[in-house]
């Protein structure tokens, strides 16, 4: 009996050793990926290239479009932050560039892309490039995806501005070109060589320029001037290099050219200055050429001045769709003090209040802005400004120029005005630091 059983037993293990022999013990090693929905990512061997127009403004000679490449530019990628981001739009992974795996990341089966960036673009800023890409990738169960190679771009648009020396040589020292794109600006002096780096907030945006300042066609006597102009459809990752420069210098009449980085515009932007050309035509007064579509320039015939961007001040507007309400504001001594004085029918002091302003607001010192009817109780609406997107304190006291948008409160004139015809008007009065005082009335109207 004994026998008959250490025989089964044997038996029994020889049988269990022969099934262990044919289906193999998984511990969790390569073989049990065959058995799930997941493939791998290799990117330890990943190269980051950062490429831009990093070209100096051009001199007036326009380059052939071959000559305007996007170039290799050293780049310190080590610090620009990776994720991989799965189809849901999750974030599985993140690192930083330097601190990527060495070995394989295991991913689920399906769609992914792999971003790469070197910061957060948030407003305009001198020499602040933003470089970034996004690479798509799939994962295939059991196969490894390897990505080799990443090319990022710059994700604003730079903005350079040089000037003919003819052009200088009859150019104010405080002129300046005031640069936009959407919301963000800055003022490029005679003499600035930095460049700008603007966010690009559409697909195709418009570069805003405005020439302020002074100019003197015999380079002697200074004549207050004010140029406007728009390059349209540019785009993230390009560089705007604009040239000033005259075209006739006998004749005054100035150019802009701008090439953009990937493309250059053959064609010459006029801004025709026929009131630049000499003393006579100026005492003479008058825009000689013209109002061309808005962008000819204007003699402002005070200082400091007051400009509605597209529009005549001086002329009561309907309220539209998408009516855009920019104020250009100059002042060669600086601004000392800005106040606007909101007289709607609509907009009274009490329904002001609602939205925490006044029906007197003071730009330079915003927590010195009042009701009409208690001119001596103060009130702060420097948060409540920023947050309508005014230009408040530091950004208007003692600037030369000065954009204040008041875009933004069309929408709000519109929704409490209803459908009767309603007048608004907004007093603007400027001071500048030498004491010289400037008012005009921006007038609206709702309505019918």
């Amino acid at each position: 009996m004994k026998f008959a059983k250490f025989t089964a037993v044997t038996l029994l293990a020889t049988l269990l050793f022969a099934g262990c022999a044919d289906e193999k013990i998984s511990f969790g090693g390569d073989d049990e990926n065959k058995n799930s929905d997941t493939g791998l990512l290799s990117i330890a061997n990943l190269v980051v290239d950062c490429r831009i127009d990093d070209s100096t403004p051009d001199a007036g000679i326009k380059p052939s479009t071959s000559a305007v490449q996007a170039t290799r530019t050293s780049v310190d990628t080590s610090n620009f932050d990776c994720s991989i981001i799965n189809e849901r739009n999750e974030v599985v992974k993140s690192f930083k560039y330097s601190e990527r795996p060495t070995e394989a990341i295991e991913l689920e089966t399906g769609d992914y892309i792999f971003k790469i960036q070197s910061g957060e673009v948030t407003t305009a800023e001198w020499e602040a490039p933003v470089y970034g890409s996004v690479k798509p990738f799939k994962i295939v169960r059991n196969e490894t995806e390897t990505l080799s190679e990443v090319v990022c771009s710059l994700m604003q648009i730079m903005v350079s501005v040089s000037y003919a020396e003819d052009l200088l040589e009859r150019l104010g020292a405080k002129t300046l070109t005031i640069v936009s794109v959407a919301d963000n600006t800055l003022e490029y002096s005679l003499t600035e060589q930095r460049a700008g780096f603007f966010p690009a907030p559409q697909t195709s945006n418009t570069i805003k320029l405005l020439i302020s300042g002074t100019y003197a066609a015999d380079k002697e006597n200074f004549k207050l001037v004010e140029m406007s102009k728009e390059v349209r459809d540019v785009k993230a990752g390009q560089h705007s290099k604009i040239h000033l420069y005259l075209e006739h210098a006998a004749e005054g009449n100035i150019n802009v050219g701008v090439t953009v980085r990937d493309w250059v515009t053959d064609e010459i932007i006029p801004c025709n200055v026929s009131d630049l050309v000499t003393e006579e035509e100026w005492t003479e007064g008058g825009n000689q050429g013209g109002n061309q579509g808005g962008n000819d320039p204007v003699e402002p015939t005070e200082d400091p001045s007051i400009v509605w961007d597209g529009y005549d001040i001086s002329k009561r507007e309907q309220i539209v769709d998408g009516i855009v309400v920019d104020l250009l504001i100059s002042a060669s001594k600086g601004i000392k003090e800005f106040l606007v004085q909101i007289a709607s029918d609509s907009l009274t002091p009490d329904v002001l209040s609602g939205i925490n302003i006044c029906n007197v607001l003071n730009l330079c010192h915003p927590d010195k802005s009042y009701d009409s009817r208690y001119p001596d109780v103060f009130v702060d609406t420097e948060e409540a400004l920023r947050n309508l997107q005014f230009a408040v304190g530091e950004d208007v006291l003692n600037k030369t120029f000065v954009k204040l948008s008041i875009t933004s409160f069309m929408g709000m004139l519109k929704g409490v005005s209803g459908p009767d015809l309603k007048n608004h008007d907004f007093i603007l009065t400027v001071t500048d630091n030498e004491g010289n005082t400037t008012t005009k009335t921006l007038m609206l109207q709702t309505g019918k």
